[in-house]
């Protein structure tokens, strides 16, 4: 390390929390930003500004962070001080509050409201891109029923975007969503977290050969 370089402490330790993790904790509350702003006592437009890097306070930022470490929702991510960015930057739900209430939506193995929060993208551009309607979009998002061809087609196109679903592995086969961050091979993730790295093409291909048994059962 050169006398120029910094060294690059998790986020939270620092009390920061960037932009893309704000709202990626807002969507695993399932509020929008006139709710938060309502349950933290803030107007909307501060939330806003908080969400977007543009024009936020100190203030406002300590208030976000303070409410979302109260209702059990940590930021991820190591800070790089020399240029102020997040490296696997995102947000997760804490262990010790996982089952106390605050969760939105059922226990399901991936949050896309979080994802598509974190990367900042509208459910429109998301359909399109994913070869989905708006209408899919936000069956998916809100847990509701969908096929798997759809539901592989949206995890795709946010992983393919760089995103990794963090999951509370509680079987073998079974998995809790926990939240999101931007994949980051370099930071290692939670001694809890779960994370399926793999490819598309190799997900289809293990998907195709547990049909293929279920179809078939051998004896």
């Amino acid at each position: 390390m050169t006398g120029r370089e910094k060294e690059t402490p998790h986020a939270a330790s620092v009390g920061y929390a960037a932009p893309d993790a704000l709202r990626a904790a807002r969507a695993l509350r399932g509020l929008t930003q006139p709710q938060l702003a309502a349950s933290v006592g803030m107007c909307r437009k501060s939330v806003a500004a908080c969400e977007s890097g543009v024009g936020a306070t100190l203030k406002s930022m300590a208030t976000l962070r303070n409410y979302y470490d109260r209702v059990g929702i940590e930021f991820l991510g190591t800070l790089d001080q020399n240029n102020n960015t997040v490296r696997g930057s995102g947000a997760c739900w804490k262990l010790k509050h996982f089952f106390k209430g605050y969760r939105p939506f059922a226990l399901d193995d991936v949050n896309f409201a979080a994802a598509r929060a974190l990367l900042g993208l509208t459910e429109r551009f998301v359909a399109e891109k994913s070869f989905l309607t708006p209408r899919q979009v936000g069956n998916l998002e809100r847990g509701q029923a969908s096929t798997t061809k759809s539901y592989d087609s949206l995890r795709d196109f946010f992983e393919d975007k760089g995103v990794e679903f963090l999951s509370l592995q509680t079987s073998r086969i079974s998995y809790i969503s926990l939240g999101v961050r931007l994949a980051c091979l370099e930071i290692p993730l939670l001694p809890h977290h779960w994370a399926n790295r793999e490819s598309s093409r190799e997900r289809a291909r293990r998907t195709a050969v547990s049909a293929f048994h279920a179809a078939f059962p051998t004896h």
